[in-house]
């Protein structure tokens, strides 16, 4: 199989936006591009499917000026044939049609049922809710990121269903841009079963961007015979320019399998209780014990242990962190933090003066929420006014513990709006552990990052807990963190109706 280089440079006046020299894309397999948020994974896809139309920025693709490019035969082609599943469902999505008048909509109506491979998506519990969902129209909170997300990969389906066969010109691609982000492993692992299926009947050319390393681990696993038609790529930056290279799955696998559940012995009063039954946006959430979800409990935080809180897309569990840290009300909630009784009618200035960066820090999902874009990366740590950040040498050492050295002499008196996606996340969850309090939050602390940062920031989690500091865990990344969180320390969140 031949491959196809890219050369690609994306500015905004003088200012490079992203650039590779050696993108490649082999016709008629499956790419995995992995890497960290903001180095132009997505930008680079966009300028080689050919949809970039921003008049203010300056686009070259194999030295050719952009629109030359998107003239040729086979990136009209590729336009037309291929689909791209954007990172942000909403930028696809038309708010005043329904789901199911979109999924009719165009070259999706060439397919003998649009609605066919909607379902292929959604487990057969999912039946009645899927029923409900598609005449809705689409809203910023309805439906859920993990709902839009698998609406818009069964757009993709269908658009793959009805392509023709591959011709000289080049035929088509399919570019998946993190399309399983807002999914739990069970959906996750559905929609790549689905996506390989329809590879092994048509061969088409797939490019699916990805922070999802334990996306390997399921491929190797069951698609094994596939391995032969699949590539592992990074992006990563080196002096400033982004590089792609080749991942060695093998690399991932054997990290994994070094990871190991660190049981422990806790003390008998737990530093945070929370009782089950939280009531909240008309829904009422529940604790259930491990990852099945066995039965009712309270979710209880040792000193010294993290617990994993699971639950798909859109269930509660950034509600209930934020109920728990005082950021968010509730119609109904009990807890007991340090032995002090807490709920829905305690008056929210208790957190503020007694909890909040004293007692419990939150780091959360996206950074841009919590870091000030006009601060620099060094005012923002010294911001926390803690004596062991006072000197230049202090500081320094903090961001080595997420940074190379290279990189904090470079990053240091860069403001916030400077950095990419995954140095803003690994500044984000630097400032929640560096405040060391009892209690840490992390709200999918591995979103945005490359191997690299997510070895890192789990080493900040292994040195939190010898310090006897309570860790509360979200997130997707259910392979690596299965690995490392005992059974015992696992609960699943469940949501119903309030009645």
């Amino acid at each position: 199989m031949s491959e196809e280089r890219y050369d690609i440079t994306v500015a905004a006046g003088r200012r490079v936006l992203a650039s590779t020299q050696n993108l490649v894309i082999t016709p008629g397999t499956v790419t995995f591009l992995f890497g960290e948020s903001g180095i132009g994974k997505s930008l680079l896809a966009k300028a080689l499917f050919g949809i970039i139309d921003d008049l203010d920025l300056r686009v070259r693709v194999n030295g050719e000026n952009y629109r030359t490019y998107c003239s040729r035969p086979e990136v009209v082609a590729r336009k037309t044939n291929g689909f791209f599943m954007f990172q942000e469902p909403s930028s696809h999505l038309n708010p005043l049609q329904s789901l199911e008048e979109q999924l009719h909509e165009g070259a999706l109506a060439q397919a003998g049922d649009p609605i066919g491979p909607v379902r292929e998506l959604w487990d057969a519990r999912g039946g009645a809710d899927l029923e409900r969902l598609l005449p809705v129209f689409p809203k910023p909170y309805r439906p859920s990121g993990g709902e839009k997300q698998r609406v818009l990969a069964a757009m993709a389906f269908s658009k793959m269903d009805v392509a023709p066969e591959r011709t000289d010109e080049g035929g088509e691609i399919f570019v998946f841009d993190e399309p399983t982000g807002s999914l739990d492993r069970e959906a996750r692992d559905r929609f790549l079963d689905r996506l390989f299926e329809r590879f092994r009947k048509r061969k088409q050319t797939i490019l699916l961007i990805t922070h999802d390393y334990g996306m390997i681990g399921y491929v190797q696993a069951h698609h094994h015979a596939l391995l032969g038609q699949i590539r592992f790529r990074e992006l990563v930056l080196e002096s400033g320019r982004a590089k792609v290279r080749d991942f060695a799955p093998e690399r991932f696998m054997r990290w994994l399998g070094d990871q190991r559940p660190q049981h422990a012995e806790y003390p008998k009063t737990p530093l945070l209780r929370v009782e089950s039954g939280i009531q909240v946006f008309g829904r009422t959430l529940r604790f259930l014990e491990g990852a099945s979800g066995k039965g009712e409990v309270d979710m209880s935080i040792h000193p010294g242990e993290l617990v994993y809180l699971k639950a798909g897309s859109g269930i509660g569990k950034t509600t209930v962190a934020k109920i728990v840290i005082g950021l968010l009300n509730a119609d109904h909630f009990r807890m007991e933090f340090e032995g002090v009784r807490l709920g829905d009618v305690s008056p929210r200035h208790y957190w503020r003066k007694n909890l909040w960066g004293k007692k419990m820090t939150m780091a959360f999902q996206h950074a841009d929420e919590s870091l000030n874009p006009n601060a620099s990366v060094e005012d923002t740590l010294r911001l926390l006014s803690l004596r062991t950040l006072g000197t230049a040498e202090g500081v320094t050492r903090a961001l080595e513990k997420v940074f190379d050295p290279e990189e904090v002499a470079r990053l240091r008196r860069k403001k916030i709006w400077q950095l990419s996606g995954g140095q803003k996340q690994r500044l984000n969850i630097l400032r929640a552990f560096t405040l060391s309090t009892p209690l840490i939050i992390l709200d999918e602390p591995l979103n945005a990052l490359d191997f690299e940062s997510i070895d890192r920031v789990l080493a900040l989690v292994r040195d939190a807990r010898r310090n006897e500091q309570a860790i509360l865990l979200i997130s997707h990344n259910e392979d690596i963190f299965d690995a490392i969180v005992p059974p015992e320390s696992v609960h699943r969140l469940e949501s119903i109706a309030t009645s």
